[in-house]
């Protein structure tokens, strides 16, 4: 998979890191080589589900120590993991495996991790929906439906420019044909001279959400999305006008935070306020107020919501503007993982972040600088909320923890989407 941010293990879980060996490469499109890892020291890796991910550890020369995310795109085997990983231009570690990571090269990999998983005996019919190397958990997904024999109807729909960026084409076909309950459908927007004489695709163009709707079980289907940020766009959004239930609707989110349920370019967020000059580290204010009155008022405040978490990302203080956005008291909250206003598909993001941050002591939100996201309320309605947030260091400048400022945008997004709305409506009747 492309170098992403995505969750490793859960929080609170401590990490367990091991040394494996590159076993195999083999190259699977044009842009795409697998890895097959094997632990060096000769037991069976941690368990997986299909669709999970785990973190690489890799020592670069002139570069240093990278940790990068990567799906793992091969069923559970008990024996070895497999990545695939597409050469990104820009991407450090994924140009230093297509270029040095030989049979043999040693590499560390932590816990595998991510709750975008299909069960092993799903129940309801199930649409595996992706682009471009969006595929890698899909491929893990097919796989392990096939090795239980599942009777339920499975739909492998894979959209990709050609046969020579497609990955995984022969390997799909073959699995499907093994089970007797699965299907599979290949788009290729740009097919190549030799692609329709060989077969490998099936649609020239790009899978629409017309079609989807056409040829799978919109009333009955779990779908499982992943891909590109407008590809998820045009299909989360559109199956759930569809009327697909959102516990029948699974998407893995990488990139920009954005609203994946409109149709056009969603909530952009507020630009960044202009930096504000220091208070100072003074204990007493001229006009007479001490800094802890200050701070006490502020965090007394129902406006903003005022949440601080230590360095593992359960909650330690939970003011009254916090009860009054996202409906938690504080003994409901208090030690509670963040989690519980987090919306599930936005936390494998929030949580790699939130570590790189513990480790690096820095954070580009303590500036000024606004972070739009998606909340969750106690009773699940999803909110949009701002914020920015303040690190808490020990003596030694370690990060103990975060002290994050919320505010609860979701009435100007509404008027925003309402006006974006009416704009397109008025240049569609080309006013």
């Amino acid at each position: 998979m492309a170098e992403q941010s995505a969750s490793s293990a859960s929080v609170g879980e401590a990490s367990t890191i091991r040394a494996f060996l590159v076993e195999r490469r083999i190259r699977e499109s044009d842009l795409i080589t697998s890895f097959v890892l094997r632990p060096l020291d000769g037991g069976p890796p941690l368990p997986h589900e299909a669709g999970q991910h785990l973190s690489l550890f890799v020592d670069i020369p002139a570069v240093g120590r990278q940790k990068r995310n990567y799906t793992i795109s091969s069923a559970p085997n008990g024996r070895s993991y497999r990545i695939s990983v597409k050469r990104e231009p820009g991407g450090t570690v994924s140009r230093w495996l297509h270029d040095h990571a030989e049979p043999g090269t040693r590499v560390e990999v932590g816990a595998p991790g991510g709750s975008f998983v299909v069960g092993a005996e799903t129940k309801r019919p199930t649409v595996l929906l992706s682009a471009g190397v969006g595929q890698t958990p899909m491929v893990a997904m097919i796989e392990a439906v096939a090795a239980t024999g599942c009777k339920v109807p499975v739909h492998f729909i894979h959209c990709a420019r050609n046969g020579g960026a497609h990955a995984f084409g022969a390997h799909v076909r073959e699995t499907a044909a093994a089970g007797s309950a699965i299907a599979a459908t290949f788009f290729y927007t740009q097919p190549g001279p030799d692609d329709a004489a060989q077969g490998r695709f099936d649609i020239e163009g790009r899978v629409s959400i017309d079609w989807v709707a056409a040829h799978t079980p919109v009333h009955d289907a779990d779908y499982f999305i992943c891909g590109p940020l407008p590809f998820l766009k045009t299909f989360v959004g559109g199956l759930a006008r569809l009327g697909v239930s959102p516990d029948r609707l699974h998407y893995e989110f990488f990139g920009p935070v954005d609203d994946l349920f409109e149709e056009d370019s969603g909530e952009q967020g507020a630009p960044p306020s202009p930096p504000k000059a220091p208070l100072g580290r003074m204990s007493q204010i001229a006009a007479g107020f001490t800094r802890a009155q200050i701070g006490d008022t502020l965090i007394d405040s129902a406006a903003d919501a005022v949440v601080v978490s230590d360095a593992q990302g359960a909650i330690v203080l939970w003011n009254p503007g916090a009860e009054r956005i996202f409906g938690f008291s504080e003994q409901e909250a208090l030690g509670q993982s963040l989690d519980i206003i987090i919306p599930e598909p936005f936390r494998a993001r929030h949580w790699d972040g939130y570590r790189e941050t513990v480790a690096s002591g820095q954070s580009r939100y303590g500036a000024g600088d606004l972070l739009a996201v998606p909340g969750l309320r106690r009773d699940g309605r999803r909110i949009s909320i701002e914020f920015t947030i303040a690190l808490i260091k020990d003596q030694s400048a370690k990060v103990i923890g975060m002290a994050a400022t919320i505010r609860d945008v979701s009435a100007r997004f509404e008027e925003t989407k309402a006006l974006k709305k009416k704009v397109a409506e008025l240049e569609a009747r080309g006013a």
